[in-house]
């Protein structure tokens, strides 16, 4: 009996069931194509597949889109990545109709990564966890610029399609859960102050069960809404709760061995 050998394309990695991440595919990865049995292949960079590798998707009725062969990089922006290209790979992304799929790029690292990095931005996580999960697979080839752009990337860029994988819906669903019982637990507070303040002041007869109440309305705890993008207070919270507004510069030693 033989076994087929399977060799795992670098940067491998899983994003999320029914989604993969890697380098761009070698002709010795492809045996581990079949073990995925993948739906649709999204290519991030502009250079083209090898000639087999294309053949293979072909034959296998696995679909490749080319998203790089397009205008992928800003013309005169500090961005590494135009924001069209992030939208555009997205949207596929989220579109449970295309999964199985993998995201790969010429490395593995920056496109796919900062890809990555904005799909978690969708799924609400916090900035500290998402630049760690960009780090794990660049190691000491981190960039800035691609860090910054996932922290200031624009969520409303993306038009969620219409058949979204269940995992996001259900995440989404918590979170949603996570806010308004977030939101009650403060209601409850101001509620329970107002009460304090009423029962230790000294009402005059003029003051009548309505105005009390009146009182209590005025004093209901609102949702806070930042000056930019309208953004809801808790929100904030959670984007600011472990990490800060702004990505740190780094600066990088090369640590020498022996005698100098």
């Amino acid at each position: 009996m033989t076994l087929a050998y399977m060799s795992v394309p670098d940067a491998y990695g899983v994003v999320e069931s029914g989604v993969y991440r890697s380098k761009a595919l070698d002709l010795h990865n492809l045996p581990f194509l079949l073990h995925l049995q993948l739906r649709t292949v999204l290519y991030l960079s502009p250079e083209t597949l090898a000639k087999a590798v294309t053949d293979f998707l072909d034959s296998n009725k696995i679909k490749l889109m080319h998203l790089g062969v397009g205008e992928w990089m800003p013309q005169s922006s500090w961005k590494p990545i135009s924001e069209e290209l992030i939208k555009d790979a997205l949207e596929i992304i989220l579109d449970v109709n295309n999964h199985p799929i993998l995201v790969m790029c010429s490395a593995g690292i920056h496109m796919t990564g900062t890809v990555v990095g904005c799909l978690r931005r969708l799924q609400q996580w916090n900035l500290t966890p998402i630049l760690e999960e960009y780090r794990r697979y660049a190691k000491s080839k981190a960039r800035y610029a691609n860090e910054q752009f996932m922290e200031l990337f624009d969520e409303d860029l993306v038009t969620l399609p219409e058949h979204l994988p269940e995992w996001f819906i259900d995440q989404r669903r918590m979170m949603e859960e996570e806010e308004n019982e977030f939101a009650e637990q403060l209601r409850r507070e101001q509620a329970s102050e107002v009460g304090a303040h009423c029962s230790g002041s000294m009402f005059t007869k003029a003051e009548t069960t309505n105005e009390v109440q009146a009182i209590a309305e005025s004093e209901k705890p609102k949702v806070v809404m930042t000056s930019d993008g309208d953004t809801p207070g808790y929100r904030k919270y959670y984007y600011s709760s472990s990490s800060p507004l702004t990505t740190e510069n780094r600066s990088y030693k090369r640590k020498i061995i022996g005698k100098v």
